[in-house]
């Protein structure tokens, strides 16, 4: 079952996030990020399998090749995925906005820097 290795995964990037720890009221959102994961394989597996089925014409009846019906669930699933990143903080757009400090005197923000170039 992949979701235990989602979880594992998912727990360590929270906690990095969080001092070591993972707050009690995220516990919900990851279960459900990783068995969100765990079906976007799934349908991912099966999409690369066949991407392409042989339908029945509608009109004519004669068949042809399709995207698998597949894909519009893999790209919900991904955006379902994307939402619980999201909510956990996980995201590549989070980690680049945030920031530490170099020292305790001056902060390392980037928008400052770069308005400083600017002016």
């Amino acid at each position: 079952m992949k979701a235990k290795g989602y979880l594992t995964e998912i727990r360590s990037q929270v906690r990095a996030g969080h001092n070591g720890e993972v707050p009690k009221e995220l516990e919900l959102t990851i279960r459900n990020y990783a068995t969100a994961l765990e079906l976007r394989d799934v349908y991912r597996e099966k999409v690369i399998k066949e991407p392409m089925v042989m339908q029945p014409g509608l009109t004519n009846g004669i068949p042809s090749w399709k995207q698998n019906p597949l894909c519009n669930l893999l790209y919900q699933q991904e955006a379902i995925c994307q939402q619980y990143a999201k909510m956990l903080g996980l995201t590549a757009a989070k980690a680049a906005v945030k920031t530490e400090p170099v020292d305790k005197v001056a902060d390392n923000d980037p928008m400052l820097e770069y308005y400083k170039k600017k002016l």
